[in-house]
């Protein structure tokens, strides 16, 4: 009864329409979809007929003690594939999608993949995922039939050579998506790339090599996404697109020396890493791009002042700008706020920002710290009385416990405000648990949640309780004011019984160390 019931299911299933039976298989890796061939007649079809190839990353390796190597059966492999395209042309079945990782030409001919390549735009093909497998100094060469596929969507290579075809030209009239990663280039392919691609909308560049200079012209309408990444040689973009919204651009040490930037307002998001960018070109560049929501600064050392007013922007990250000295921002709207760096700490002047904001902070101190340098952090962790949450990482000794004897003279902070605190603990250096349980309390007093993370990954959340102080007459001091909000919290937990405090306060610090704490 049971085998009928499936035999039963199995038909329903052939019966489905080979486009369906097409999307399902499609899914799979070839080999897998092939495995499904022998079902029955009618998924052998559909997979004869499958314009979805997706032979993946490994199709060439085999997994040993869980490290993927080259398989010793490459020419087994390679006939394969040399079958299922063949079949296809012989059918005249268009091919959308085809993914393959190949070794490099040293462990298998390159001539197989010209002829493939070959085949597949004869076959129309839509998405080409092409890679080379093992990364030497040298770069497999492409056949020049592959620059007339005019029917081509989305081209991914790594580990090729590009060079200027000598006799199609370029006819990539239909692509949209460009990457291009470990790649040798041409400065006059990339420039006849962006004259013919006049529908292309991203373009990714990674690892590649040859490019001394990089102009991406205004006649690409549709281009929505610039990604450059560490290409050793490139000195000079310019980016002139004019409907751009997203920019990324990272140097390798610092090689980028020039950058523009001059698309009509329509940028969105911008992330520069590791490149010489001034004062005076970030000005600019804020003044020309109003419609501007994320900005990332990262390894940018020349900057020494920033001042934005901006009501579209949402997130700002700087990281590691290290000889910034002035932030000024009036930004309505900041949502996310992060700042990686040293001691150095620049002068934050947080004039406006939205109530959901989150607050990352990441600090990386090496040197001993003295009174000045902990004004200047109660000063800048004073901005954020209205953020939503904070999260700190702090990698130094002592660095987020503020000495006692300079709590006298201090206004807590963030005295007045309800945030989350998220911390990571195991960067801490030789600081106890309590002392930065202790220090936070201090520098937040209605603190509402604090969680400590560790490198278990076990986070401790604490939940805290208070009571209106005024109730109990004027308080002295704000060391008064701590004493009094910690022991209402406890009083809240234990009563009146001072030894259950005590044990409270021991069993919060044991359960916290352990991860056995979640809630109080």
């Amino acid at each position: 009864m049971k085998e009928q019931r499936v035999d039963e299911v199995e038909d329903q299933i052939s019966k489905l329409p080979e486009p369906i039976l097409h999307h399902f298989m499609g899914l799979l890796l070839a080999k897998d979809a092939a495995r499904m061939s022998t079902l029955s007649k009618t998924w052998y079809a559909a997979w004869s007929s499958l314009p979805y190839l997706n032979f993946g990353d490994r199709f060439f390796y085999r997994e040993v003690r869980g490290r993927w190597i080259l398989s010793e059966n490459i020419q087994e492999l390679v006939h394969i594939v040399d079958q299922t395209l063949a079949n296809r042309k012989k059918h005249k079945i268009s091919v959308q999608k085809f993914w393959l990782k190949v070794p490099s030409s040293y462990r298998m001919s390159s001539s197989y993949v010209h002829n493939w390549i070959k085949i597949l735009v004869t076959s129309n093909i839509k998405e080409l995922i092409l890679k080379v497998g093992e990364s030497d100094s040298s770069f497999d060469s492409l056949p020049e039939e592959l620059f007339v596929a005019e029917g081509l969507n989305i081209l991914n290579l790594r580990g090729f050579k590009l060079e200027l075809p000598l006799h199609h030209g370029i006819k990539f009239s239909s692509l949209r998506n460009l990457r291009l990663t470990d790649t040798y280039l041409d400065e006059k392919l990339v420039q006849d790339l962006c004259a013919s691609c006049v529908c292309l909308e991203k373009l990714r560049l990674s690892c590649c090599r040859g490019l001394a200079s990089l102009q991406i012209a205004a006649s690409l309408l549709k281009l929505k996404t610039v990604w450059l990444c560490c290409l050793p040689e490139l000195q000079i973009v310019d980016i002139a697109a004019p409907y751009l919204e997203n920019v990324y651009i990272e140097s390798q040490l610092w090689n980028l020396q020039v950058v523009k930037i001059t698309c009509s307002k329509s940028l969105k998001t911008l992330y520069i890493v590791d490149v010489y960018v001034t004062d005076g070109w970030l000005k600019d560049l804020l003044v020309n791009q109003p419609k501007l929501e994320c900005l990332s600064l990262s390894g940018c050392l020349k900057l020494q002042a920033i001042k934005i007013s901006s009501d579209r922007l949402k997130y700002l990250a700087l990281s590691w700008c290290l000889e910034l000295i002035d932030v000024e921002l009036e930004t309505p709207n900041l949502t996310h706020f992060r700042c990686e760096c040293d001691e150095n700490l620049p002068t934050l002047k947080l004039m406006k920002a939205s109530v959901f904001l989150v607050v990352e902070l990441e600090f990386s101190l090496t040197n001993i710290l003295d009174s000045h340098w902990y004004s200047v952090l109660m000063k800048f962790l004073g901005n954020f009385k209205q953020s939503k949450a904070i999260k700190l990482d702090c990698c130094g000794k002592n660095g987020i416990v503020i000495p006692k004897h300079m709590r006298e003279n201090l206004v807590p902070p963030l005295y007045g405000t309800n945030t989350n605190w998220h911390i990571i603990f195991n960067t801490f250096g030789d600081c106890s648990l309590m002392d930065i349980l202790d220090s936070l309390l201090w520098i937040s007093p209605q603190i509402d949640t604090l969680t400590f993370v560790r490198e278990s990954n076990l986070n401790s959340t604490l939940k805290f309780i208070y009571e209106d102080a005024s109730a109990e007459g004027c308080l002295n001091s704000w060391n008064e004011l701590f004493d009094y909000r910690r022991r209402k919290e406890l009083h809240l937990l234990a009563g009146d019984d001072e030894e259950a405090i005590a044990d409270i306060e021991k069993l919060l610090m044991v359960s916290l160390l352990f991860g056995a704490f979640k809630e109080v």
